[in-house]
């Protein structure tokens, strides 16, 4: 069967589609067919916008949420089963549940999702070849019923009514003479490819903490706040409504609060809730087309014995990547930020990387444009990177703009981008490459990139500088998320400058020496016009910010003759502020690194550490269990800010390169930094670090560090190439196994 093929072959059960408050249920569509005689047998199948496929009644979907999430209109994902091993001779039967997903993203009203062009009733289409021949595909002989699944949306929820149960329906020997006759869909536009992403699965089971009677229901604490579901087994009375709700933290009186889960513009009442009817039997409930971002679960509806004899289980979900990074050291603070990091992590990639697993789901460009080095430290998540640029490739428009969200229709395009959020379009074929060798990458997203540098030179302003987008986003300490004391133009315009020089090494190792020059060109252009119009003589940024001069170091805004004192500059601004860090997400991600590469690693685990607000430490002072969007100062045993602010979401990734920091500084594994294919061993001398160890091994080959005092022994695994830098065998007695 040839792939293309299947986009002839989409079939719906109805042209109606479910809504907000206008529920129409997932259908069940059902194929049976014939064979006597087979040795192998490949179905090709696509279904959106989710799909759940069996095979003689066993479930054989290869991941949750199948089999992707995309934009339709720019690419079509579908799956390759191998169906021999569950073939029968005589009677057998395919059959397809379809899901919401992205294709109908009802939840999605806040970015424009209920507006698209491509919104409809859930299709599939699907291609069974036998021994190499086309045997059959979908058509209007599919019978269709309405399943059990009343609602489901990825942000909402799922709704299920165990009265509509058809046992048995997916299996050889069902009567389905009483269906009805599936429909022809319109083929989605997107180009069709093979998903080759990592799968989710369920990663691990988590049993409640506490229990407890809270405003008409029952509270469930997990102890975590994570991504997942809730498996819940329980007998009710027949036609009796279950609801369970799903929130991170809770209100002062310790009742359900989710007004930190929901954006203004969507109604409250609909987020993050399940809901079951019962059919007087005992039933287990576990949805298949939505997940949610909690640490609570409130059930209403089940009282007295039945709650005593209800059974819930935080199934937690997530892309299943193996693990390429370990890490612990003789802090435990340290040790805590690096769970919650890779708990943030994990919780927010699921196929795509994501901001937040409970208020939004979307892909925002500058979230992973920040995390993806502390990711690939910690996780073999380059393949999912990869094919996450494939959409953002889709979604660049003609002139190189990029929206700050994917997938997305349009929103994203005029607020919510801008440099800092751009940035992934080099940054993660830039690191992916360093992290994998993988030079595909970079041909792949070349000429992406070069659009954008050239859209990026139409945004030049009067300066000869940029000033579009986000900013410094979620300074910590500031009353809003895009209040922030380093103004615009100078973040813009020094991410712009990084943008660029990683832009003109790409171009470089594919031997696109024209686009390099425009790349070197443009990077030299902004660097002048920065130093002429906010580099002081005493050489500080303009504005003065920690940030900002961090930045500027980063970038190489200083010459050689003025990086000391440019360095002592920033020290100065940390010490002036009490020495902790007044950062956003963007500053955040260079003033760490800039302090250790210059000597003072000290202050920078200091930053991180240190008790009070603001710092990482402040968070687990406080209860967290992942990391949060913002630095906000609470109430004294609290979880509601001083200034009154809104509680932002309790589970962001974009703060955890921390976890990079640990890596690279602590251990001292830095990863081919000079792109010859070679670890560099070159932790640096911390104080209150008695001991660390860890790895970093990814396919086999890697490096194992055990740091003890002035004693470091380094463990070579597989075949791996390292070197031990020159400051490293001056501060350690080095062991080589």
């Amino acid at each position: 069967m040839n792939e293309r093929n299947l986009k002839n072959f989409f079939i719906s059960a109805t042209e109606n589609f479910c809504k907000l408050y206008e529920h129409l249920n997932a259908p069940y569509i059902r194929k049976s067919f014939d064979i006597t005689d087979f040795s192998s047998a490949t179905l090709q199948i696509c279904g959106l916008g989710f799909y759940e496929l069996f095979i003689n009644g066993v479930k054989i979907t290869r991941t949750k949420f199948a089999p992707y999430i995309s934009n339709p209109d720019h690419i079509i994902y579908y799956d390759e089963y191998e169906l021999a091993p569950f073939l029968r001779k005589g009677e057998n039967v395919i059959g397809v549940i379809l899901g919401n997903g992205f294709l109908n993203n009802i939840g999605g009203v806040p970015w424009g999702f209920d507006k698209a062009p491509f919104r409809s009733a859930p299709k599939v289409a699907f291609a069974l070849s036998v021994d190499g021949k086309e045997f059959l595909h979908s058509d209007e002989t599919c019978r269709v019923a309405p399943s059990p699944i009343i609602f489901d949306d990825m942000r909402c929820g799922e709704y299920y009514d165990f009265r509509l149960e058809q046992k048995g329906w997916n299996n050889y020997g069902f009567n389905d003479s009483a269906w009805g006759y599936a429909i022809k869909a319109a083929a989605p536009k997107g180009e069709l490819q093979l998903c080759k992403i990592k799968p989710v699965k369920v990663i691990k089971e988590i049993q409640p903490v506490a229990c407890f009677r809270s405003d008409g229901g029952y509270m469930f604490d997990f102890g975590v706040n994570t991504a997942g579901i809730c498996r819940v087994e329980f007998k009710g009375l027949n036609g009796q409504p279950i609801v369970i709700r799903f929130c991170e933290t809770l209100a002062e009186n310790f009742a359900f609060y989710n007004r930190n889960v929901c954006i203004p513009e969507f109604d409250r009442e609909m987020m993050q809730k399940d809901l079951i009817i019962c059919n007087g039997e005992y039933n287990v409930f576990e949805p298949c087309f939505t997940y949610h971002g909690f640490r609570y679960a409130f059930i209403e509806g089940l009282h007295g014995k039945d709650i005593e004899n209800l059974k819930i289980t935080m199934l937690v979900v997530s892309s299943d990547f193996t693990k390429t990074g370990e890490f612990s050291c003789s802090d435990k603070t340290v040790n805590d930020l690096q769970a919650i990091t890779l708990n943030s992590d994990l919780s927010n990639f699921i196929h795509i990387p994501t901001d937040c697993p409970q208020r939004e789901k979307n892909g925002w460009t500058g979230d992973i444009a920040l995390s993806c080095e502390q990711f690939l430290y910690n996780f073999d998540c380059s393949e999912n990177l990869k094919i996450w640029l494939d959409n953002v490739r889709k979604a660049q428009r003609d002139n190189g703009q990029l929206p700050g969200i994917i997938p997305t229709v349009e929103f994203g395009y005029n607020w919510g981008s801008g440099p800092a959020w751009d940035m992934i379009i080099a940054e993660i074929p830039y690191t992916v490459y360093r992290f994998t060798g993988d030079t595909d990458i970079l041909t792949d997203n070349a000429g992406a990139i070069a659009k954008y540098l050239r859209y990026l030179k139409s945004k030049l302003n009067g300066n000869g500088l940029v000033a579009f987008g986000l900013p410094d986003w979620c300074e910590c300490g500031q009353i809003s998320e895009d209040a922030c004391s380093t103004p615009l133009e100078i973040s813009d315009s020094l991410i712009a400058i990084e943008i660029c020089n990683k832009s003109a090494f790409i171009f470089d190792r594919i031997g696109d020496d024209e686009n390099k020059a425009y790349a070197l060109e443009l990077s030299a252009l902004l660097k002048n016009n920065f130093r002429k119009t906010h580099l002081s003589k005493d050489l500080f940024v303009s504005c003065k910010t920690q940030m900002a001069q961090a930045k500027a170091i980063s970038v190489n805004i200083f010459g050689e003759e003025e990086i000391n004192k440019a360095v002592k500059n920033l020290v100065q601004l940390v010490e002036q502020g009490g020495n902790r860090f007044r950062v956003g997400v963007l500053g955040a991600r260079v003033l760490f690194r800039v302090l250790a590469d210059y000597g003072y690693s000290d202050l920078a685990l200091e930053l991180i550490t240190k008790d009070g607000f603001p710092s990482y430490k402040y968070w687990l002072e406080n209860g967290a269990t992942s990391l949060w969007e913002g630095f906000n100062e609470l109430k004294p045993n609290s979880i509601f800010r001083k200034d009154g602010g809104r509680i932002l979401s309790l589970n962001h990734h974009f703060w955890g390169d921390i976890s990079a920091w640990f890596y690279r500084y602590i251990l001292g594994i830095n990863v081919n930094p000079r792109f010859d294919g070679v670890l560099e061993i070159d932790p640096v001398a911390l104080q209150n670090i008695n001991h660390a160890e860890g790895s970093y091994i990814r396919n086999g080959n890697g490096i194992k560090i055990i740091r003890s005092g002035r004693d470091l022994t380094i463990k070579s695994v597989g075949k791996v190439k390292y070197r031990v830098s020159e400051q490293c065998k001056k501060r350690f007695r080095i062991t080589e196994e």
